[in-house]
């Protein structure tokens, strides 16, 4: 038993003697943009819990408070810190849902173009041939088409092809494959090339001479090695993808209002940012630029971090 206990201790030890470790400890942008990053998404996952109100609730609109100043006191007595929206919702509960929504379609986009990408780049530049060439052209030839047209181009089939209620009961998930439709393409190229060299290399040549199958040296050897760059590309595309679901919801072909992202909430008060309400489209478009520019900050020094190359000079 104290073995088992004792495991995570190691773990977390050897954690703080890696190199990694020190680099990060010595970046103190990369310790601030990780805190902010934490923080988001710790507020988004208890949004239940930070939250003063669930803006998700149709109870929790009051038509009475609505387009409330920040630091307004409603008609029952509560405090908006934020103010409210046109529905008369808190602007801070909303921002925080709002965040959980724009992280869940975030995480889930990179996540599934990651792992197409990853497959495609491991069996192309591993196999080579004709399977190599097929996904290389494909790649050309979506790398051709902007991505928000593309995003727009899978939207719109799904919503014809789906009618408007069923392609609203699943926006959320046509939305995460609408985005990864659009980078696994990346993952796929850079996976790749890092596939053609790895395969040239001492240890695949032995594993092959002993009999090892295709698909354990790709699974097992190859792997392994070509995940660290693939962490990195993960981490940058995370911001570009929660930016696109800002957009595609700014553009109005996004979430359904009923559970409004960050850019919906910012296509929202742009209808009434001139209006004198700045707030309703401000507070929403800076918890997104935070977000964005934390990940990205974080994604910059992880990819210094894990490159000999940079780190160097």
């Amino acid at each position: 038993m104290a073995d088992v206990d004792a495991k995570p201790e190691r773990a977390a030890s050897a954690w703080r003697d890696t190199e990694l470790f020190h680099d990060f400890r010595r970046s103190p942008l990369a310790v601030v943009s990780l805190l902010i990053v934490v923080t988001l998404v710790a507020a988004a996952l208890g949004a239940d819990v930070v939250a003063p109100f669930n803006s998700n609730d149709p109870a929790s609109a009051n038509v009475i408070d609505a387009r409330l100043p920040p630091g307004s006191i409603g008609t029952m007595g509560q405090r908006y810190l934020l103010g409210t929206d046109p529905q008369g919702r808190d602007m801070l509960s909303a921002i925080i849902y709002g965040l959980r929504i724009s992280l869940l379609v975030g995480f889930g986009s990179v996540a599934l173009a990651a792992f197409v990408g990853m497959v495609l780049g491991l069996l192309s530049g591993y196999c080579g041939g004709l399977l190599d060439a097929l996904v290389m052209r494909i790649a050309d030839v979506q790398l051709s088409f902007p991505t928000i047209l593309i995003a727009l181009m899978i939207d719109g089939i799904t919503r014809t092809v789906m009618g408007r209620e069923m392609h609203d009961a699943m926006a959320l998930s046509v939305l995460i494959l609408a985005i990864a439709a659009t980078y696994w393409v990346q993952y796929a190229r850079i996976i790749r090339g890092l596939v053609l060299v790895e395969r040239t290399k001492e240890y695949v040549l032995a594993a092959k001479v002993t009999g090892v199958s295709p698909f354990r040296i790709i699974a097992s050897h190859i792997r392994p090695n070509v995940t660290g760059p693939m962490l990195v590309i993960a981490t940058i595309n995370l911001a570009l993808a929660i930016i696109t679901e800002a957009t595609l919801s700014f553009l109005g072909v996004g979430v359904p209002p009923t559970m409004p992202s960050l850019g919906m909430l910012v296509r929202i008060g742009n209808e009434y940012l001139f209006s004198g309400d700045w707030w309703i489209s401000i507070f929403p478009g800076a918890t997104l630029v935070l977000l964005s520019l934390s990940v990205n900050l974080f994604g910059d020094w992880l990819r210094d971090a894990l490159n000999p190359k940079l780190s160097g000079t």
